[in-house]
């Protein structure tokens, strides 16, 4: 199960990028049209991502890691989501003048961390109990079934980050190999074996 999301997981950060990276090169290039378009992928994109991470992901995580990393994955989170809730609001402009298209362009480069930056929070997945990483998958799911914009989920975050209690580490329960032997490579294995044998 954990492998399962997590390929969903880095599915959407490869996506997420590649948009970023479209739309960086529309901006540099003056494409105004391509940029928005760009924009709006990038919006229907990160709606449903950003909701499930904010609703299920992060507070699994926060549990896992303690008080001071949950912080800073919260305060991650939440200029994530306003970089692109600013990127939205530059597509709704009538024109796109090169003001515009310069902090279009940081903005979307201000977002590119946040979706490249992922493998931390993988291998931290990929320790959880399956019915954790089970729950999170399901609000996955439900994020894209039900498509929250992305107006609601920054509204959602600035609400939570008014009263968000950061909670104590250690109360998601995380997998642990079943011995030590379990954790070593099948070389090391064979050798450790050898060594007691007295070969």
């Amino acid at each position: 199960m954990p492998e399962e999301f997590v390929a969903v997981f880095e599915d959407e950060h490869r996506q997420l990028r590649d948009v970023l990276l479209e739309m960086i090169d529309a901006f540099e290039n003056g494409e105004e049209e391509r940029a928005t378009e760009a924009i709006e992928t990038m919006a229907e994109l990160v709606g449903p991502h950003f909701h499930y991470e904010q609703q299920a992901l992060y507070p699994a995580l926060a549990e896992v890691l303690g008080d001071e990393q949950a912080q800073t994955l919260f305060e991650e989170h939440a200029q994530a989501v306003e970089a692109a809730r600013q990127l939205a609001e530059l597509a709704e402009q009538e024109a796109l003048d090169e003001e515009a298209a310069a902090q279009g362009a940081e903005l979307a480069r201000q977002l590119l961390p946040h979706v490249e930056g992922m493998d931390d929070v993988v291998a931290v997945i990929e320790v959880m109990e399956p019915e954790t990483v089970k729950k999170i998958h399901k609000a996955q799911k439900e994020a894209k079934r039900t498509k929250p914009t992305l107006a609601a989920v920054a509204k959602g975050v600035k609400k939570k980050a008014s009263r968000r209690p950061v909670r104590k580490a250690a109360a998601t329960k995380v997998r642990k190999p079943a011995s030590k032997s379990a954790r070593k490579p099948p070389a090391r294995k064979a050798v450790t074996a050898a060594k007691r044998r007295g070969k």
